[in-house]
């Protein structure tokens, strides 16, 4: 049903009859968006008049909302937060379990959800130490609870390729229950943060053990991005490949606790809109103050800034893949970099040499204000990217880049590295808002075309206005839900 008049209307006219047991209501999400409805409460607002949705048909719109067009187009695809689509399914009315590391302790500390079938966190010789400074976790995969998850089961859900998830694809082999599996990280992701990224052999054995031992056991692998369908399409893993993207969360209260991209990159729980840290070593006196996550962008002339002012925003977890470091070589080749407030929202392994290389820069003249680093919540970020010039996007691994994706839809120019195993570029949409992956002096010529007409880089601005609709998680949930009743 397309309006909610036309509902109350026909469930008054159906009310009373002998034979109203035997209809049932579906809910069309092209439908109702074509209609103009809130699709974060039409569910409620359905049920409402008639007490019940006895199915949905779950598919996405060629068309705006509220054009009363029924041209129905495939579901959104994207890139999903775990905790998100656990809290999105079970209120779409799913039972969901989770098996997963982290007692019961440790998820108050964080603000997590208990997992159901809680394990205990592995030691991993040798790489502890890097696994914990990336902010992630092992468990120790215990047959009982591995067993008890898995004979609950209908679906199981691989996230991850490890350790975990081989023992639970061993045993839901055993059990006759199919699997899905998200290819959530690539190995470079890993290799990187010991500064073999570049290693393609490494690589390739990495991959091909998380295919033999993970993969291959699935009926079905979400690939967040078309960059990794077809990085996996070769391999002939039998399993079906499918891309839906993660998703990010829609601006509204039904999903205003997934935490956003800032937060997923840094591996912990929001904290608040974020305190600055200026770089370290940088002079206070003299270089300016370092713009607040709300203020607006500075558009005044000062003594020695050289006229107007632009911030740049750099959204991702400080770590080698995010290639936080090349924006900071680009300042030296930027014609801009004494007019430009450079703003790092994020936090990491690698946060204090950026800090230290940003102090140098300072000192050096380069900058002339220190640029502000800063773990910043949901509202930090959302206020940070209104208040941007320019968005850089530095990452050189990334499955999918949603990241960027919770900048851009605020209507900011981003500047985003080209780089084989980041699929973020698909968010461009001028090639002049791309520069290859490490190309400081590449990145300085980009940021410059873009800061030196205001008039063409607004133009720009206006085009990504809104750009995440298709990757709202909600139909991103809708799409991995089809693929569970396929496999069931």
């Amino acid at each position: 049903m397309r309006y909610l008049d036309s509902v109350r209307d026909l469930w008054a006219a159906l009310d009373g009859s002998d034979n109203l047991g035997g209809v049932g209501l579906c809910l069309d999400t092209c439908h109702a968006h074509a209609a103009g409805l809130d699709l974060t409460t039409v569910v409620e607002d359905v049920r409402a008049i008639t007490g019940r949705i006895d199915l949905v048909h779950c598919n996405d719109s060629r068309d705006a909302a509220g054009s009363g067009r029924d041209r129905h187009a495939p579901l959104g695809r994207g890139q999903l937060d775990p905790e998100v689509l656990v809290a999105l399914l079970r209120d779409a009315g799913h039972d969901v379990r989770v098996l997963s590391s982290g007692s019961a302790d440790e998820c108050r500390r964080t603000g997590l959800p208990a997992p159901d079938y809680p394990l205990p966190a592995a030691r991993v010789p040798l790489v502890h130490r890097i696994i914990r400074s990336q902010g992630y976790a092992f468990a120790h995969a215990e047959r009982k609870a591995v067993r008890a998850g898995v004979q609950w089961a209908d679906v199981v859900h691989l996230e991850e390729p490890f350790g975990l998830q081989a023992r639970v694809a061993a045993a839901a082999r055993a059990a006759g229950t199919p699997c899905l599996g998200t290819y959530h990280i690539h190995p470079e992701n890993l290799t990187a943060t010991i500064g073999l990224a570049g290693l393609h052999p490494l690589n390739e054995v990495v991959l091909a053990s998380w295919v033999r031992r993970v993969y291959r056991h699935c009926a079905v692998v979400q690939c967040p991005s078309e960059n990794v369908r077809e990085r996996l399409a070769p391999l002939g893993m039998g399993a079906r490949l499918v891309t839906i993207s993660n998703g990010v969360p829609a601006p509204a209260p039904a999903v205003a606790a997934a935490r956003t991209a800032a937060d997923a990159d840094s591996g912990a729980p929001p904290t608040g809109t974020g305190t600055a840290e200026p770089a370290e070593g940088a002079p206070p006196a003299g270089a300016g103050t370092p713009p607040s996550e709300d203020s607006p962008p500075d558009r005044t002339a000062r003594p020695g800034a050289g006229g107007t002012r632009y911030r740049v925003l750099v959204v991702g977890r400080f770590s080698r893949e995010k290639d936080q470091g090349t924006v900071l070589r680009a300042m030296r080749h930027s014609a801009n970099a004494h007019r430009i407030d450079l703003v790092f929202a994020g936090r990491g392994p690698t946060g204090a040499r950026l800090r230290r290389d940003a102090a140098r820069l300072v000192r050096s003249g380069v900058l002339t204000r220190p640029p502000r680093f800063a773990f910043l919540d949901a509202d930090g970020l959302a206020a940070q990217a209104r208040a941007a010039d320019l968005y850089v996007h530095s990452a050189t691994i990334e499955v999918e880049g949603l990241s960027c994706l919770e900048v851009l839809r605020h209507g900011v120019v981003p500047v985003i590295a080209r780089s084989p195993h980041s699929a973020t570029a698909q968010f461009a949409r001028d090639p002049r808002c791309l520069y290859r992956a490490g190309d400081a002096g590449g990145l300085a010529r980009a940021i410059d075309y873009w800061l030196e007409d205001d008039a063409r880089r607004r133009a720009s601005a206006s085009r990504y206005r809104g750009v995440g609709a298709q990757y709202d998680i909600r139909r991103c949930v809708g799409a991995l839900i089809d693929e569970y009743a396929a496999i069931a």
